[in-house]
């Protein structure tokens, strides 16, 4: 399930558009040079359409990140052509109106992506909860913040373009110098948090393969099935789980955990959530947890250990999963549960 030594097409793409915000900016040193030239205005306009390139590229970039294995590059760069026929139209035709088109274009395209990916995301998360124990670098909800940021940044962008000539201003006018400095701070501020979250992230996706591989099969005549009340595995999983410790592995699907215990991925994926009433994620969690706290329970001057350590053994992948998931079931973090048994 999870696409190892692979090169991320969405780290791929966040580099190309790094490339191309950074040459856009540059843009504005020529608008400066320029701008007592009779030509300056044609070329203000034409830089602005040209620095729209970006908006397709950061719409790749979306794309690219929730759907990994869905789209080539060469598809994905289908969402420059739009930038790219208007920047030819306006240089053939000079008509300033191919700004105000792209402009609309642009704000109509980037609600209509702010809808489909916030609910992928939605749908992608799902798939997660019910198959990986550990969502620390699957995860995809922070790409709606990315998304919403986006969306504020090509508000932005086309409320600077239509407020004056140049969006960089000329420092001895001071004329909308704060708006611009915004902007800026605006852009490093995106970036900065793309890169950080990107630097670990992670694909997670399921295939008809990864769904067999590995899996025994059963006979069709012994297919557990969920009716008159009866389970869909015959037998305790949480004694099982107790008694092996499946959940210490970091690394836990539900595909190797169905494998550990001889039943089929679907099968325990359906028991999980029909029968228990829960997602895979929250299932190995708990027992985690409850792991962790009977070691700070067990925790005295003979045997002691570290909050890091306790996390790991387990079955967490950081500290910081650790401490945001106790604190959301005990209502406490773990360094206040034990100086709260200690007193």
């Amino acid at each position: 399930m999870l696409l190892k030594h692979r090169n991320y097409q969405f780290q791929r793409v966040f580099a190309v558009v790094l490339i191309l915000h950074g040459f856009c900016f540059f843009n504005n040193f020529a608008v400066l040079a320029c701008r007592h030239q009779p030509y300056s205005e044609f070329l203000n306009t034409f830089l602005v359409i040209f620095d729209y390139i970006i908006v397709g590229g950061y719409m790749m970039f979306a794309v690219s990140l929730v759907f990994p294995n869905r789209y080539k590059i060469h598809q994905l760069l289908l969402l420059e052509v739009p930038y790219i026929i208007a920047l030819l139209l306006f240089a053939i035709s000079r008509n300033p109106m191919v700004l105000a088109v792209m402009q609309i274009y642009t704000l109509a395209v980037s609600i209509a992506l702010l809808v489909y990916l916030v609910r992928s995301i939605k749908k992608h998360t799902r798939m997660l909860l019910d198959n990986v124990g550990d969502l620390e670098y699957f995860d995809l909800r922070w790409s709606n913040i990315l998304i919403v940021l986006y969306f504020a940044f090509q508000l932005l962008w086309a409320i600077e373009s239509l407020s004056q000539q140049s969006w960089f201003t000329e420092p001895s006018t001071g004329r909308n110098l704060l708006f611009d400095t915004l902007y800026c701070l605006v852009c490093i501020g995106i970036v900065l948090y793309v890169m950080h979250k990107l630097i670990h992230q992670q694909v997670f996706t399921l295939s008809p393969a990864d769904e067999c591989e590995n899996e025994p099969q059963e006979p069709a005549t012994t297919t557990p099935q969920h009716n008159a009340g009866k389970p869909l595995i015959g037998y305790d999983i949480d004694k099982v789980m107790s008694e092996k410790q499946y959940y210490q592995d970091n690394t836990l699907t539900v595909q190797k955990l169905a494998h550990h215990l001889g039943t089929n991925r679907q099968y325990l994926s359906n028991h999980i959530n029909q029968e228990l009433h829960t997602t895979f994620y929250d299932y190995i969690n708990d027992f985690r947890l409850e792991d962790a706290k009977a070691m700070l329970d067990s925790q005295n001057s003979e045997n002691q250990h570290s909050l890091e350590d306790i996390a790991m053994m387990a079955g967490f992948n950081s500290y910081a999963t650790f401490l945001r998931s106790f604190k959301k079931k005990y209502g406490q973090t773990p360094s206040q549960y034990l100086t709260e048994k200690k007193s």
